[in-house]
């Protein structure tokens, strides 16, 4: 069957995740024709699940606070946060212009939560206030790109969903100068322009893949993100001699449920999460590995403390362990985005069975965990004589609200989670994909996550240095594209 020849463009964006909306938006505000290609059957990417936190320095919304903070001060936070990781110039060629999408985003009538710029527990907070999130999180910021896409005709920016791209056109001097794809699982097409971008988003769904970065051991890491996921433009360009990032580097998102109906997979987190950091809820529970003994402070204010501890436990698994009296007491365990947990509903879950096990003993409840039991059970005693005394010499954790001794009792299982792909294309300071001999792949470019996390965060999370960079210089990619094709 001959493939249907949809034509040329001036730029192809393999992808509509937070990235290829930018480029896309961009490259038509300079006068580009532009085809989007999206496997799904929606635009946005991960922006479905995410939390959509971004960040930048010297914004207008700081200036009217009162914060004061520039770009320079921003990126050198990002190259502690990241312990020298991060990639310096493609960092700084981002940081630079991130204040500037975050005003680009608030002159586009971005619903800011009123809260922000703010300081986010949930990864290591920098020393200012420079975070930024909607009312709806991720939805917020997809609403905003979706208005800006449709100020542009078909003509302009044609966008296609369901449609899988399969290859790259190359043509008779090896330049990447087109697509092809299958629309709706059977129609084949063909499309045809000066410049692709790949901005296919990570690989974490598929498990093969993931594991192939993963550090050794760490194959029992949930998968968090979205099942479109799949390394669609990594594989492209690794068949066309790309170069690709292996750094090793594994550190999970923490408080996932697993989800009973899918092994191996998490609860969707819009659904439930539990929430760990301290900033956000006091800890009354205790956290177990599976030799029932407690392996990092409950109350520590250093996630990437508990994200290390995490993984040194077998089958990077933790057992969170409380009683009758912590659940009417303490604030939910569980919660999500929306707000929709009350203690009503926490304390409906614990008796449903569904995530948390339940059990009259300490040596019940721990053989309903997998936990070995003469160890929780020990771990119990010494951590209420600790609450008693005042002071825990196991962990030295400070906050000691309540003894757990009052049947029955409760725990629930979270494994480390894979959400965010740490490794990716490698590209020059504009962006174009390289060869594993370092040279630019004449027409392919890539921006987003299918660069991997570690571009700008190196091992560890830095607030706001995913969705940012894809916004960021996707936006600068797209301006530079169509005027390269003008």
């Amino acid at each position: 069957m001959t493939a249907e020849d949809l034509g040329r463009y001036d730029v192809i964006v393999v992808g509509a995740g937070v990235g290829g909306l930018c480029v896309a938006i961009e490259a038509a505000a300079v006068g580009a024709r532009v085809l989007v290609a999206e496997k799904t059957e929606r635009v946005g990417g991960m922006l479905h699940i995410s939390s959509g936190e971004f960040s930048g320095a010297g914004t207008r919304r700081q200036a009217a606070r009162g914060i004061e903070d520039d770009p320079e001060r921003h990126w050198q936070e990002v190259m502690r946060l990241s312990h020298g990781r991060a990639d310096p110039d493609l960092t700084w060629r981002t940081v630079r212009a991130q204040g500037e999408t975050v005003d680009w985003l608030d002159g586009l009538g971005f619903d800011f939560h009123p809260e922000t710029p703010g300081l986010v527990h949930g990864h290591e907070v920098y020393s200012v206030p420079r975070t930024y999130w909607g009312v709806n999180q991720g939805d917020s910021l997809l609403r905003v790109l979706e208005r800006e896409l449709a100020r542009w005709t078909p003509e302009q920016v044609r966008v296609l969903t369901g449609t899988r791209v399969t290859g790259a056109v190359q043509d008779g001097a090896g330049r990447v100068a087109g697509i092809t794809a299958v629309r709706d699982g059977t129609h084949e097409i063909a499309a045809h322009a000066a410049t692709v971008v790949l901005a296919t988003g990570g690989y974490d769904a598929e498990p093969g893949l993931r594991n192939r970065f993963l550090p050794p051991g760490c194959e029992d890491a949930m998968i968090a993100c979205l099942d479109h996921a799949t390394g669609d433009g990594l594989r492209l360009a690794e068949g066309l001699g790309a170069a690709v990032s292996g750094n090793g580097i594994f550190l999970p998102v923490m408080g996932l449920i697993p989800d009973p109906g899918r092994p191996g997979f998490a609860v969707d987190y819009r659904e439930a999460f539990i929430e760990l950091a301290p900033a956000y809820r006091t800890p009354h529970e205790i956290w177990v590995n599976r030799a029932g003994e407690r392996f990092v402070p409950e109350d520590g204010t250093s996630p990437e403390r508990r994200e290390r501890a995490l993984l040194e436990q077998p089958g990077l698994a933790m057992h969170i362990v409380w009683d009758e009296a912590t659940a009417r007491e303490a604030e939910p365990l569980i919660r999500n985005g929306a707000g929709g947990w009350t203690r009503e509903r926490f304390l409906a879950e614990q008796e449903s069975g569904r995530w948390i096990v339940t059990a009259p003993t300490p040596e019940e409840l721990a053989v309903r965990l997998g936990v070995d039991p003469a160890g929780l059970a020990a771990t119990l005693r010494r951590y209420n004589e600790a609450v008693r005394a005042g002071h825990d010499p196991d962990q030295g954790r400070t906050t000691l609200p309540m003894t757990i001794d009052s049947p029955p009792y409760y725990g629930i299982t979270s494994t480390a989670a894979s959400l965010l792909s740490r490794d990716g294309l490698q590209v020059t300071g504009d962006l174009a994909v390289v060869d594993r001999d370092g040279r630019p792949i004449p027409g392919l470019y890539a921006v987003g996550e299918v660069l991997g996390n570690d571009v700008f965060a190196g091992d560890n999370y830095v607030g706001g240095m995913s969705v940012t960079p894809a916004m960021t210089l996707g936006r600068a990619l797209g301006r530079a594209l169509a005027a390269e094709a003008s």
